[in-house]
């Protein structure tokens, strides 16, 4: 198939087609390998494989309240009045609702039309060797399912890190770290594997720098578990990585489709350098907030923190910012040369701005010994948060140059994963404020 810019694998457009109606891997019950089939011979039809993000779209289209996906058929009475709201021009997310249920039930009927299949098909004997190599890669990717794998992986490092952290079985924390390693080289081997794919180094969508905090995060996991350093943290640190692939594919299934880098980011050796940068930095300060969570959780029951993990925490951070910092200057020379401009307040630019001014806070605080050593350990955990914003939150705004990487279930994994690290936060706090009262 000719499409997204490139030759592919059915199967890659097939992942895209379940994608863009629906948001997921199976469509009102039909899975992605036989949506086509059911698309052109008319069964889908009358499956509900059209998600619709908004309820007052729902209201306006007239269709069936307290429903979320709806049926090809059930659109017919209203596509005139959702092409005419498609075609406004201001950037209201009631009407990006409107071009992206236009545009699927469009792409719906293309499927439909036998001249479509007849401009993008191409015979496999017409292929170079190396495209064919090419799309036979990228096709072994998706059959492989090698990002499923990897999330296996996690679940049975985290598991076993957790049994051994309760119950002190070497030969659990030795699988644990084991495994670590390894979903460290599965993530390396997706991300290379991808970069083949897509003859570019692969660090040019959200789910791509996801996978590189992975890698990050397992690696570092691994040389602690190694050296014995603290079972907390590695099983911290292994519930760390757990949650970020939970996130991926709870609300970025679409990472798999290989959509094209917009052509507005699309300058590989800026790109490449700042993105790395970037990932390095905010992989180093996950592991300081992962560190902070650990040590808050230490005082909560009363253990008496080393020194040792105090001093690791700060070096973290000071790593942490010296690579983040990098990242924004490597970025803005890379604005310059790519849109005429150093710095321009897009919401991405403001929210990594906003992590490194978090971590000056925190240091700031700590040389002029100016709050509690528990005070900046609250400061550090909440780096997650602030980094979690500016990796996702903003991308919720759907405005900027630097917009991607929004999904349907990006909301909810977000405004869950905020949630749910305030509320340990604050339970923290409580515990270590009563604990003291006690005392």
């Amino acid at each position: 198939m000719n499409f997204g810019g490139r030759i592919r694998p059915l199967f890659s457009l097939e992942n895209f087609l379940a994608y863009d109606f629906c948001g997921k891997s199976s469509c009102g019950g039909v899975a992605a390998d036989s949506l086509l089939i059911a698309v052109r011979s008319g069964v889908a039809d009358s499956s509900e494989i059209f998600r619709v993000d908004r309820s007052d779209a729902v209201d306006i289209l007239h269709l069936e309240k307290g429903k979320r996906f709806f049926s090809y058929e059930e659109f017919k009475a209203s596509r005139g009045l959702l092409a005419q709201y498609a075609e406004r021009s201001d950037p209201h997310p009631l009407t990006r609702e409107f071009v992206r249920l236009n545009s699927a039930l469009d792409l719906y009927d293309s499927l439909k039309s036998p001249a479509f299949w007849s401009r993008i098909s191409i015979p496999y004997s017409l292929l170079s060797p190396k495209t064919l190599f090419r799309v036979q890669a990228e096709d072994w990717y998706l059959t492989l399912n090698l990002p499923f794998a990897i999330w296996l992986l996690a679940c049975a490092t985290f598991v076993c890190a957790l049994l051994s952290f309760a119950f002190r079985r070497k030969f659990l924390y030795a699988l644990a770290t084991w495994g670590a390693l390894i979903v460290a080289v599965f993530s390396l081997l997706l991300l290379v594997w991808r970069g083949f794919v897509e003859s570019q180094i692969p660090l040019v969508s959200l789910y791509e720098l996801l996978f590189v905090l992975v890698l990050g995060l397992s690696i570092a996991a691994f040389v602690f578990g190694k050296k014995k350093f603290s079972r907390g943290l590695f099983t911290a640190i292994a519930g760390g990585v757990l949650a970020i692939l939970l996130f991926v594919r709870a609300s970025l299934s679409s990472g798999d489709t290989f959509s094209p880098v917009s052509i507005l980011l699309d300058s590989p050796f800026w790109l490449s350098l700042h993105v790395f940068s970037i990932a390095a930095g905010f992989c180093v300060l996950l592991l300081s907030s992962v560190l902070a969570h650990v040590l808050l959780v230490m005082r909560a029951r009363g253990r008496i923190l080393l020194e040792s993990s105090r001093h690791l925490l700060y070096i973290c951070l000071r790593l942490g910012l010296l690579l983040s910092c990098l990242g924004v200057l490597l970025g803005g020379f890379w604005a310059n040369v790519a849109w005429g401009r150093f710095w321009g307040f897009d919401p991405k630019e403001n929210g990594a701005l906003m992590v490194i001014l978090w971590v000056v806070l925190v240091l700031h605080l700590k040389a002029g010994n100016l709050v509690s050593e528990k005070s900046l350990e609250i400061l550090s955990a909440l780096l997650s948060v602030v980094i979690a914003f500016c990796l996702l939150g903003v991308n919720l705004l759907g405005v900027g140059l630097h917009s991607y990487g929004f999904s349907a279930g990006l909301f909810s994994g977000f405004a869950a994963f905020v949630l749910l690290d305030l509320t340990l936060v604050a339970v923290l706090h409580f515990l270590i404020f009563r604990r003291a009262k006690d005392f």
